[in-house]
């Protein structure tokens, strides 16, 4: 038994930590973009109760934090592609994930929005 568990626990160390670790930094870099996308249009598309900077239009403001999570999520979009061009994958698997990352994001910003909404 205690062979098994050893077997396991290498395997483990070499296979599937490395790829959860990965994964779960993806995702919580694009959580992050979203929010900071989200904020963004929040702040352009309604009149906030706090004034920001005094002079600065809430649109300009907005756009400009858009902006900056768009940046974000793409510089996370292509760190991604770059860790999977440097596996051997199928080029097929690699636009499929490309496609599904693209997808997942915008659908985040529009949850994040519509519970934003809800106020």
């Amino acid at each position: 038994m205690a062979q098994v568990r050893t077997k396991w626990l290498a395997f483990y160390s070499e296979r599937v930590e490395p790829v959860s670790k990965e994964i779960f930094s993806h995702v919580e870099k694009m959580i992050i973009g979203t929010l900071i996308i989200s904020a963004g249009a929040h702040v352009s598309s309604n009149e906030p109760a706090i004034v920001l900077f005094g002079y600065l239009r809430h649109g300009l403001v907005g756009r400009g934090v858009m902006l900056f999570g768009v940046i974000l999520l793409l510089l996370n979009f292509l760190d991604g592609l770059h860790k999977l061009a440097k596996l051997n994958w199928h080029i097929a698997y690699q636009l499929l994930m490309a496609m599904l990352y693209v997808a997942l994001s915008v659908r985040l910003i529009q949850l994040i929005l519509a519970f934003r909404g809800g106020d």
